[in-house]
């Protein structure tokens, strides 16, 4: 930007008063110039605009969001964008907002401070955003009565939350379906013995998948079992491989594991090769997400695909809707669901012995040692 010399022989960045001045016209005129905001003549506007270029000025955005009551932003308060499923969800919303004319102003909170939550949503309603989309699995109470007061008044879109108000529709995977498809695929193979890690019990996403997992058990007329679920206390390869070490510790029977994540899969992969467990020759993995890594490793894992770009995608396409609409929310609030898709990979085949309960369960635990383990690699980040 050009600079426009003071007194002081400073530069500074032009005014709105710099351009009148330059022009020989009023700021008013360039105002109403800049904003297309009623008649100006001609000769006049073309000289506002050489004016404009001359100096290099450019509008101050903020003073006429507040003149015109628009900001064009959207805010996000999210789970950890480090996370890939909220990395990819805001990746998709941005890549949507700017194709509309709009911005994001996003929030990240970390696990390891959840107080940031509230501070966010105030800084969002200080950046007067036009709408916000909270994707948070659970909110603090303090955040909860804050949404609820802002719920009527501005359009807010939840992304893999269950807030309940007549206010707050919502776009998530269905996760419930993926679940059982998952399962599904798993029974289709002929195991009957399949083991679940669960995510955290927090999260909708991981009831909604361990439903799944029960309801295609029933379909194939496999008994539940509470001996073959194990709860994780996260999403990532720690937690999956104590869950796994928990399981064989106890001599629990299976042939087949659904894992709710990518990430618990490979902790679980990794707790099975340390027993000389092989993946998928003695235990079959299916795993939840598709991270970037999942097709590299060894075996190529098994997965559902989620399809959080268009889920950020849909969120916007859906508050954008609200911003432009004069009607107010009546009646219950609407769910969009996409669909995760089954990623058939190698670390699935049929099972080769059928660990029934006559077998030892010190067999099991110990597993074939002298059999060689297939290696996997590690990944980044990829959860819920």
């Amino acid at each position: 930007m050009r600079p426009v010399k003071t007194q002081s022989g400073k530069g500074k960045r032009p005014t709105i008063r710099d351009v009148a001045s330059r022009a020989g016209v009023s700021h008013q005129t360039v105002s109403r110039v800049i904003n297309s905001h009623g008649y100006v003549h001609k000769e006049t506007r073309e000289r506002v605009l050489n004016a404009i270029k001359d100096l290099d000025f450019v509008p101050n955005g903020v003073a006429r969001s507040l003149t015109a009551n628009r900001t064009h932003t959207v805010g996000v308060v999210t789970t950890d964008i480090s996370d890939q499923f909220f990395g990819q969800f805001v990746a998709g919303a941005e890549a949507e907002a700017r194709r509309h004319g709009f911005y994001l102003v996003i929030g990240s909170v970390e696990d390891d401070a959840p107080a940031d939550e509230y501070a966010y949503l105030q800084l969002m309603l200080q950046r007067r955003v036009e709408g916000l989309i909270i994707a948070r699995p659970m909110l603090r109470p303090d955040s909860q009565q804050i949404v609820a007061a802002l719920a009527p008044r501005l359009p807010i879109v939840l992304v893999a939350s269950e807030l309940k108000s007549p206010a707050l529709d919502s776009v998530d995977v269905d996760n419930e379906r993926g679940g059982h498809d998952a399962t599904k695929y798993l029974l289709e193979q002929g195991h009957q013995s399949i083991a679940t890690i669960v995510g955290p019990s927090g999260w909708p996403s991981a009831q909604a998948r361990l439903k799944g997992y029960r309801d295609a058990l029933g379909a194939g007329r496999i008994a539940f079992a509470k001996s073959l679920v194990r709860h994780a206390n996260g999403w990532g390869l720690e937690s999956g491989e104590a869950a796994m070490e928990n399981l064989l510790a106890e001599g629990v029977q299976f042939t087949a594991l659904f894992a709710q994540s990518d990430l618990l899969a490979l902790g679980a992969v990794t707790a099975l090769r340390r027993r000389g467990l092989r993946v998928p020759d003695d235990v079959s993995v299916v795993g939840y997400d598709d991270i970037a890594v999942a097709q590299y490793l060894n075996p190529p894992l098994t997965t559902m695909r989620q399809p959080m770009r268009e889920v950020g995608a849909a969120a916007i396409q859906l508050v954008l809707h609200k911003i432009h609409s004069d009607e107010r929310p009546t009646g219950p609030p609407s769910k969009h669901l996409l669909a995760a898709k089954l990623i058939v990979r190698d670390s699935v085949r049929g099972p080769a012995v059928d660990h029934g309960p006559s077998e030892p369960a010190a067999d099991v635990r110990a597993g074939p040692r002298s059999r060689r383990a297939q290696g996997v690699d590690g990944g980044p980040s990829g959860r819920r």
